[in-house]
């Protein structure tokens, strides 16, 4: 059993790292194009200042995201590391929504409440999201543990006959055996 819990949490490391990577490495996205600056996308006229305009909103989402882990982990500012993890987020969301949707379309007051109204979303669904991404693998490791019980302890004694019930055995030993070689 400790063997799967270092193995899970290695695998939150990864997620973490990549976090604090992109974190700390997004302010510098804009630096490979100010030696051979291209035409910008979405209106803005370099792709330098593209780049830029995305890398303070990313490291801002990847900041929430890694105060919001820390959050859960602590106990005495549990409740104020949510609120400053979530008010990372929602500023992030905001400028990369504010970067990828162009007011041209909407006058000022309605493009400012859609991104408002956008970011409260999409704030929201992140925090959904990171909880699967931390959750997901414990709740699939529960499943398989009880679908493995019903196959291995209720189903010879409930679903198969007594003349049968020693060819059961063998059959799911074979496919336990090979799931484990996996």
């Amino acid at each position: 059993m400790g063997f799967l819990i270092l193995k899970n949490k290695s695998r939150i490391s990864i997620y973490i790292t990549i976090l604090a990577a992109v974190a700390v490495l997004s302010p510098f996205l804009h630096i490979f194009y100010l030696f051979n600056d291209k035409e910008g996308i979405l209106g803005f006229s370099y792709m330098s200042s593209f780049m830029f305009s995305l890398s303070l909103p990313l490291m801002a989402i990847c900041s929430g995201l890694l105060l919001k882990y820390a959050s859960e982990n602590l106990t005495e500012f549990k409740t104020s590391f949510k609120y400053i993890s979530n008010s990372f987020l929602f500023v992030g969301i905001f400028f990369m929504t504010y970067t990828f949707i162009p007011m041209f379309d909407f006058s000022t007051p309605v493009y400012f409440i859609g991104l408002l109204i956008a970011s409260v979303t999409l704030t929201i669904a992140s925090h959904y999201l990171h909880k699967a991404v931390l959750t997901t693998e414990t709740r699939l490791k529960i499943i398989i543990s009880k679908l493995f019980d019903f196959i291995i302890l209720e189903t010879p004694r409930k679903h198969v006959s007594e003349e049968k019930q020693i060819e059961y055995v063998i059959s799911y030993e074979k496919i336990i055996n090979e799931i484990g070689d996996e």
